[in-house]
């Protein structure tokens, strides 16, 4: 099976997961055929990927972060929520949603409790939503939830503190809904980006939520020199699991693009976070953001920089930046006569240049892939130890009200 953009399936091939409607009504079921119809309906409502049987990767099982009931019990949560923010003149949630909150997260926390690989798991939603803002909005709201959550059991965090943070990472940016960002889509990043984080704090606080879920809307912006928003508070002063929340919001925001509009791959947003170990995030949990989240998802469709397109079949767990792939198509698109297998891990020559099969991108370090510009300096390029020209990579001022900085750099 293979997670596969929803206009790259063919007719002929058969659904590996269940899709649902907004309302959680199964549209179509495992193991139904797709027509070249069908495919572009799926698309028109509002599924940018599909789980797929694919040829060749028959033993290939995409490993899920959570089961499909408390996916879609936490999607209805966050939508009830998203419903009663975006309401004019409310003020605070109806209590029956805060419970509703209360127990999905709870099922999330038994989730990943079950799970015996502590591996954190990216977030695909099989649902319909056909606005494209509310859908990235619950993705990422899901994604954060996850992973702060998983690394939160990790720590040893105490149950009902475990639900707290579950339902604060859930919902740390659901100010946005509240404030002028919120009229550009929910998961638009306006100029006025602080007032969401308090407008975010004080909906939940008044609505009954515990406090630390609150404090992970209103200081997940934070960092830890300071240079953070909306109070520029840093160090102890900010919640370990609420740093947590800040660091797991800002690698999905760049994996999806939510600046820019450009996303960058998994590992390059971990190098722009690398970027700030030691001054903006703490460095420990960088490294063990980079260590527990399966940056190439087994069942996950990569073109490699040689033009190959795969399949990631197995990740290693001392190193899951560099998985094994199965190659199904040659560089020209043709199909190859045997599906095979590349260790990344062995062959390091070998790199992942896009997902999806898609195009890859020009080659250059780091961020450089994802387009952004550099800005306030000039550089030369340096040599590497081989001596391969290697150009420096810079963030610029498009991305000072995330970051807290006008720029910063490395090599």
């Amino acid at each position: 099976m293979i997670i596969m953009p929803t206009l790259h399936c063919k007719p002929g091939m058969k659904l590996g997961r269940s899709v649902y409607s907004e309302q959680r009504q199964v549209l179509a079921r495992r193991g139904f055929v797709l027509s070249e119809g069908i495919i572009r309906r799926f698309h028109e409502m509002g599924f940018p990927f599909l789980h797929v049987e694919e040829e060749g990767t028959e033993d290939i099982t995409p490993e899920q972060a959570i089961r499909d009931e408390t996916l879609i019990v936490l999607h209805s949560a966050i939508a009830l929520v998203m419903e009663e923010a975006s309401a004019p003149g409310r003020e605070s949630l109806s209590f029956e949603t805060v419970r509703f909150c209360h127990d999905a997260a709870a099922m999330l926390v038994n989730d990943l409790r079950s799970r015996k690989d502590p591996v954190c798991l990216p977030i695909h939603l099989t649902t319909m939503m056909q606005d494209g803002g509310r859908r990235q909005f619950a993705e990422h709201a899901l994604n954060v939830a996850v992973c702060s959550t998983r690394t939160a059991i990790e720590a040893g965090l105490p149950g009902e503190e475990l639900i707290a943070l579950a339902m604060g990472a859930m919902l740390h940016d659901i100010g946005r809904l509240r404030t002028r960002e919120g009229q550009e889509g929910p998961a638009a990043l306006g100029e006025d980006d602080g007032a969401h984080a308090e407008a975010g704090y004080l909906l939940l606080r008044d609505s009954g939520f515990p406090l630390l879920a609150a404090h992970c809307a209103l200081f997940h912006h934070e960092r830890m020199d300071g240079s953070g928003y909306p109070f520029g508070v840093g160090g102890a002063r900010i919640h370990e699991m609420v740093q947590w929340v800040g660091i797991v919001d800002a690698f999905d925001t760049l994996v999806h693009g939510r600046i820019d509009g450009r996303p960058m791959l998994p590992h390059e947003a971990i190098e722009v976070l690398y970027a700030g170990a030691g001054t903006l995030y703490d460095f420990d949990k960088i490294k063990r953001l980079r260590d527990r989240f399966a940056l190439f998802p087994v069942g996950t469709v990569v073109r490699l920089n040689t033009g190959e397109i795969g399949v990631v079949s197995r990740l290693h767990e001392d190193n899951k930046q560099r998985p094994v792939v199965r190659v199904f198509s040659h560089a020209d698109g043709s199909r190859v006569a045997k599906p095979f297998e590349l260790d990344l891990k062995r062959h390091l020559h070998l790199m992942i240049g896009s997902l999806d099969g898609g195009k890859a991108p020009d080659p250059s370090p780091a961020c450089g892939g994802a387009g952004l510009k550099t800005a306030n300096v000039e550089q030369q390029p340096e040599k590497t130890a081989a001596g391969a020209r290697r150009e420096p990579v810079t963030v610029g001022p498009q991305w000072r009200r995330y970051w807290g900085k006008d720029w910063f750099q490395f090599v």
